[in-house]
């Protein structure tokens, strides 16, 4: 399933959108600062891979590392967007081995 919805400047909206009320964080900050699991913050990076069976989930890099992006858990999928430039929303999830992102919402710029 895609929900796309343009806003200005061309973006791309999937999911709920950017909360662009939240802070903007660095995805080194995710791995390091053990305080933002369970926060909703705002990443922006390039999509580097995708799912290319059904676009439920990506990595995104900013510069300063990796992160999986899962979209699933929230219902919405992305088109074949790899080396596009993406905005996303979502909370930090940690568990025993693993960090990622749950997305609510991905914009494509």
């Amino acid at each position: 399933m895609f929900a796309v919805t343009s806003t200005g400047c061309s973006a791309e909206k999937y999911g709920s959108g950017v909360d662009k009320t939240l802070p903007t964080v660095k995805v080194k900050d995710i791995f390091l600062d053990s305080s933002l699991q369970g926060k909703v913050v705002n990443l922006e990076g390039v999509i580097t891979t995708q799912c290319q069976s059904s676009g439920c989930w990506f990595f995104l890099s900013d510069g300063t590392g990796r992160i999986f992006i899962n979209l699933a858990p929230k219902g919405f999928a992305l088109p074949p967007k790899t080396g596009k430039k993406a905005k996303v929303t979502g909370e930090v999830f940690r568990d025993q081995h693993n960090v990622q992102i749950i997305a609510h919402g991905v914009e494509i710029y």
